[in-house]
């Protein structure tokens, strides 16, 4: 089995800790978050400068001393995306943010809520065509029951509506979108309980919405891989052995590929490279106390090539222990990753080279 150690992995230097690998963008760039700030590299985490940031909060400002409050508190970036134009799009667990080309302060925007209740910001963002962004909405404090909307943004992230609201009691939240240009849609996947878990498609004009698959927890994903006439994907459950998933899209089927440790969270392409990581999430299925890093070529075999242990933290308040990967396809052969609640990485950001 291939390891890490002999591919070159070097610290991202550049930046001090705390730091969490969050995007890599279609223009050859990568981005980390550092507390509410956004970092950009041109050149494959070699320079590093800062990109825009979120007014801080007082009370967020003082937590950045301690990374363990920042921790409790969740002060971080949760997900990033990037416009043709320059544009930064961000989402934390306060709402959604933006930064017009060459503005290094963010704007809140504007989210027209579903009357009645507030909204519950999204754990990731979808780029689609002509720069439209969607979402759905995640919110883990089991609201069991109640409608979860999701919504779009054709300006630029600077406001965003409404697109389509999942019905009552259908499921708990959304994990991500994915849009299939070839179908031109969007895969909607949802967790996490019973028949919350499922993969819906919601059409490229947001008109229509069928649920594909539903109700297992093999139907439980954050992110995919789209080839064509199927998704590969890894599980994101505590309930049942998690697996890279072959998902058939015609029928529904769900085969098996390769049984993984954990369950997860992040996902993306590295050159020729599929990606995956493993989180440490206890339960009575997943008693690993490492999380993983998986890659594999067209994703029949896949390679374990780094581990990293759980640190001492109560998971439930000072975050499940986590490789964290970018979202997005990075162009060369960097990796960028950064370890959440790991012995000895945590809030820290590397690079390395996978093959050519």
């Amino acid at each position: 089995m291939d390891t890490l150690n002999s591919i070159p992995v070097r610290p991202l230097a550049a930046l001090s800790p705390p730091i969490r690998a969050l995007l890599a963008s279609a223009d050859g760039s990568l981005y980390c978050g550092r507390h509410g700030r956004i970092y950009r590299s041109p050149n494959e985490g070699g320079r590093w400068s800062l990109r825009c940031a979120i007014p801080p909060e007082p009370l967020r400002r003082i937590a950045e001393f301690s990374r363990l409050a920042c921790r409790l508190l969740r002060h971080e970036i949760r997900a990033a995306q990037t416009l043709r134009d320059g544009t930064v799009v961000a989402a934390t667990r306060q709402g959604l943010w933006f930064a017009a080309p060459g503005d290094q302060r963010m704007h809140r925007s504007r989210v027209e809520a579903a009357r009645g209740r507030p909204f519950s910001p999204p754990m990731t963002l979808t780029l689609g065509p002509a720069g439209r962004i969607l979402w759905g909405e995640y919110n883990s404090s089991y609201r069991h029951g109640l409608p979860v909307n999701l919504y779009v943004s054709d300006d630029a992230g600077r406001s965003f509506a409404v697109a389509r609201t999942l019905e009552p009691g259908s499921t708990l939240h959304v994990h991500n979108l994915l849009y299939d240009a070839a179908a031109d849609g969007y895969w909607v996947f949802t967790g996490d309980y019973d028949d919350e878990p499922g993969i819906g498609w919601l059409s490229g004009d947001l008109a229509r919405f069928e649920w594909v698959a539903k109700g297992r927890q093999e139907y439980r994903l954050v992110e995919a891989f789209d080839f064509g006439d199927c998704l590969l994907y890894a599980t994101d459950t505590h309930l049942e052995p998690n697996a890279i998933i072959r998902f058939h899209k015609a029928t529904g089927r769900a085969e098996r590929i390769q049984e993984l440790e954990g369950s997860c969270i992040y996902a993306g392409r590295v050159g020729g490279w599929l990606v995956v990581s493993t989180t440490v999430e206890p339960s009575a299925v997943n008693r690993s106390p490492y999380a993983s890093l998986w890659i594999s070529r067209h994703g029949e075999k896949w390679h374990r090539v780094y581990q990293a242990e759980k640190d001492a933290w109560n998971a439930r308040y000072f975050q499940f222990g986590s490789i964290v990967l970018p979202r997005g396809v990075a162009a060369g052969t960097t990796l960028l990753f950064s370890g959440q609640a790991l012995k000895g990485i945590d809030g820290r950001g590397f690079v390395a080279m996978l093959p050519s």
